[in-house]
């Protein structure tokens, strides 16, 4: 059964519109304002709101903006009615992102048309969705998940064997488990996926070293895009491994376990780096350009994954890279 929630102030009009709605086999829910809509929302997850505008403690366009705020309610379509006919109130109420707008008086079988269509239209988004949903879970190469509350709640077979695991033994492991120290840097990469869930258009892409079953390690990509599954924000992406990638040295490995990772121009540039010369001297030493100069000075930055210079001469100092004279 749909759940439909009822913001309005005036209690003779909520009280038939909810009692001409529930005959209608919906569930719904009422509210008087907008600060009690928001409690509303928040515990039933309504299908449809019908909000009022000019409602005393919040009105209907600060209860919309807040509720696209809430990562959870934040697609929640919304329907505005209001004795107001003016355009700039129409257009104002459109702008902000509501999905129809109604004008009291109304007539209720033209109120049960509008919530008919418009819970339609979002019945053929998520049919869609879930379509392309089952493609991608469906897929035998390309590794897919989504992601809550530090586990794969939901992954198919070919993500599962990326790391080495059958589909049926791959449930008990949570993301933690599959970044390891010695790898990649658990801490930043942690952080990096909880930053991109406090956004609600959110996205992700990392490379990083995991752990395989095998307790080795395989190199994957990986893509996300923050969704709200079942009420809580979540990632839903790819995972997939990088065939042929050179390991980047990572701090603390002794210098025979380095793999080579840098051109010899690379290393000349990182040595001149450590000596303290600008790329104006740098470039002068090297007779190249200065643009050629940044260009590897990038390249450098990018491959040990360090923020700055100074990070980039311990890294070079703590590895061993270079021999200053």
């Amino acid at each position: 059964m749909k759940k439909i929630l009822i913001i309005e102030d005036d209690a003779v009009l909520r009280e038939n519109t909810a009692e001409f709605i529930a005959g209608e086999n919906f569930e719904v829910f009422v509210a008087e304002d907008g600060l009690l809509g928001i409690q509303q929302t928040l515990k039933h997850f309504p299908d449809l709101i019908l909000c009022d505008i000019s409602m005393p403690n919040m009105n209907g366009f600060d209860f919309y903006k807040t509720i696209k705020q809430i990562k959870s309610t934040s697609a929640i379509p919304l329907v505005f009615f209001s004795a107001r006919t003016e355009n700039e109130d129409i257009r104002a109420g459109m702008q902000l992102g509501a999905d129809d707008y109604i004008i009291k008086p109304f007539d209720f079988y033209e109120l049960l048309k509008v919530i008919k269509t418009r819970l339609a239209k979002y019945d053929i988004i998520e049919k869609l969705n879930d379509e392309k949903f089952h493609a991608l879970a469906d897929h035998p190469k390309l590794g897919f998940y989504i992601y809550q509350n530090g586990k794969f709640i939901f992954y198919n077979e070919a993500l599962a064997n990326i790391f080495g695991h059958s589909y049926d033994d791959f449930y008990v492991t949570n993301f933690v488990d599959l970044l390891e120290d010695k790898y990649c840097d658990k801490t930043k990469i942690l952080n990096d996926f909880d930053r991109c869930l406090k956004d609600s258009k959110g996205s992700i892409s990392l490379q990083f070293e995991a752990v395989h079953k095998t307790l080795n390690s395989v190199y994957v990509e990986l893509y996300g895009t923050v969704i709200i599954y079942k009420g809580i924000a979540s990632l839903v992406g790819n995972i997939n491994p990088l065939v042929n990638k050179k390991v980047v040295p990572k701090i603390g490995m002794l210098p025979e376990e380095i793999p080579t990772a840098f051109t010899n121009r690379e290393l000349e540039v990182l040595k001149l780096i450590c000596k303290g010369k600008s790329t104006l001297e740098t470039s002068e030493v090297l007779f190249l350009g200065q643009r050629t100069i940044e260009t590897y000075r990038a390249n450098l930055l990018e491959k040990t994954d360090c923020k700055n210079i100074a990070e980039l001469i311990m890294y070079a100092i703590r590895n061993k890279l270079i021999t200053i004279d």
